[in-house]
């Protein structure tokens, strides 16, 4: 009992230092405490708090009514035969399981660690330079005006990009890894505290455009990754070479540029490369490449030549962040080029006759020229397989127009294989025999001008081409064959074809060495 006690005690001085403020008349509460274990005496109020770095907790103990003494003496009981000897009287019950409470969440922060752990998930990896998609979202940091104005070639903004910069503020890049900054002014210069501009093209603008150049990698720390390995060049090649991502792509670009006819400008102020020829490209679309998968309520009935033509050139209506669909502009998401379609459409059209009342602010719309210079859709050098053995590049629109040219012959090609009958098969896959008649050729040439009257002239070059291959086959392999017949060979052929006379002929000296002697069995004798 003494031992109890003493453990009881213990454990509320533990409690109460603790405790940031004293707890209020510890001596009194410590003694009413012994004496109602000892007597049953009657319990006072306890008012304790509880400071603890996430929060103070005031824990208010209920007084409760002064118990007889056979119920004390049962409680005493329970306890000791359930073998809790460090467990709290009834009245103190309550607040010390709050209190533990609190103490345990402190030490087991479960909520927190989980949050931190879908935290470092998410966070968007700092060096990676074979990521397009990362390089995009480093490249769209420089596209306000106001942040970053048009730097000379060798120190743009894809150089910057691609060596790991993001632009933190005005004329300013940072490194994603190192957290280096940097402040970018090639055309400006700080004379007696004043920024003056510096003449485009002079020797000095040329002077900070080749330090800068330098600067992009050197800024970095020694020990900074991109320092050592930045994106390479060709990291912005479209993948056009396949034929259901070129359309789908082409397709949802499109769509996007049918939802603002109001904005588009007429296809008489497009100038478009010579070598699109847009009634082709459109014939080498699938048959259902409108309507598969079904279009938008925006699409006009018949196709738009103009939404065509600025989608095979790789633009597309812009799309805000913040403010939404855009109408009256396009972009292109690998170089980012936002294009104010208005500006190039005529104001006013006399519709009867299609002249032009009022004109653009713009002369015409070059959707090649309108990407930036490092962009594929226009540098065929940035657009070149490294892959490759030829040396011919082409610009991203050009490698699309082949890639459905392409498309367009695979698919005729299908349609004719399904359409042949076995006498229209193509040469190379239908065996010729030496022995063929003139008769069989009139009636399988007579078969098939039954069964597809309209490639009647086809089928007859078949047949003449395929005699023709026949023999010449035929040819080689009688050359082929007279390499292996020998002269003993051909007289001992010939000896079997005359029956009668091979037993005649009295055999030689030679014969009789080259013969292999034959022994006589009884029943041969016989």
């Amino acid at each position: 009992m003494n031992a109890t006690k003493r453990k009881f005690n213990t454990l509320l001085q533990g409690i109460g230092a603790r405790s940031s403020p004293h707890i209020s008349n510890q001596e009194d509460v410590h003694a009413s405490i012994s004496d109602e274990a000892a007597s049953s005496s009657p319990a006072r109020p306890l008012s304790t708090s509880i400071s603890s770095p996430d929060a103070t907790i005031k824990t208010t103990m209920p007084s409760f009514h002064t118990p007889s003494p056979s119920a004390s003496a049962e409680l005493l009981t329970k306890r000791r035969r359930t073998s809790i000897p460090d467990a709290p009287s009834p009245s103190l019950k309550p607040g010390i399981t709050k209190i533990s409470n609190v103490i345990l969440k402190k030490w087991t922060p479960q909520s927190g660690a989980s949050t931190s752990k879908k935290g470092a998930w998410t966070e968007p990896p700092r060096y990676c330079p074979s990521d397009r998609d990362e390089l995009i979202k480093r490249l769209a940091t420089f596209q306000e005006l106001t942040e970053w104005t048009p730097k000379p070639d060798q120190v743009n903004e894809i150089e910057w990009a691609k060596r790991g910069w993001i632009c933190q503020g005005k004329e300013r890049v940072r490194c994603t890894l190192c957290y280096k900054e940097l402040v970018v002014k090639t055309n400006t210069r700080t004379v007696e505290g004043k920024q003056v501009p510096i003449p485009r093209g002079s020797d000095m603008e040329q002077g900070l455009a080749k330090r800068f150049a330098e600067l992009i990698i050197d800024a970095h720390d020694d020990d900074c990754l991109w320092r050592r390995h930045g994106c390479d060049d060709s990291l912005l090649r479209l993948p056009l070479a396949a034929p259901p991502v070129a359309l789908s792509s082409l397709r949802q670009r499109y769509d996007d540029l049918c939802s603002r006819p109001a904005f588009l400008p007429y296809f008489f102020n497009l100038r478009l490369p010579l070598t699109l020829e847009l009634k082709t490209v459109k014939s080498q679309l699938p048959p259902t490449f409108f309507t598969d998968p079904p279009p938008p309520s925006t699409n006009p009935s018949s196709p738009s030549d103009v939404a065509l033509a600025l989608a095979l050139t790789g633009w597309q209506g812009l799309t805000h962040p913040r403010i939404g669909a855009v109408p009256n502009s396009a972009t292109c998401v690998t170089c980012l080029r936002r294009l104010g379609l208005w500006m190039f459409k005529s104001k006013e059209v006399d519709e009867a006759t299609g002249d032009v009342i009022v004109p653009a602010p713009m002369d015409h719309l070059d959707p090649v020229r309108e990407h930036r210079f490092f962009c594929p859709w226009r540098n065929a050098t940035v657009q070149q397989n490294p892959g490759a053995k030829t040396k011919d590049t082409k610009a991203a629109w050009e490698v699309l127009a082949l890639t459905l040219k392409n498309n367009a012959y695979l698919r005729q090609e299908a349609a004719k294989s399904a359409r042949r009958t076995p006498f229209q098969r193509p040469t190379a896959s239908v065996p010729g025999t030496p022995s063929r008649s003139r008769k069989q050729d009139d009636q399988g040439e007579t078969n098939s001008t039954t069964l597809d009257e309209p490639e009647e002239d086809e089928v007859e070059e078949d047949m003449a081409a395929r005699d023709i291959k026949d023999k010449e086959r035929w040819a080689k392999l009688r050359r082929v064959k007279s390499l292996f017949d020998t002269k003993s060979r051909r007289k001992s052929l010939r000896a079997l074809s005359r029956p009668g006379t091979a037993s005649s002929r009295p055999p030689t000296a030679h014969s009789r060495q080259e013969s292999v002697p034959v022994v006589d069995t009884p029943g041969e004798k016989a």
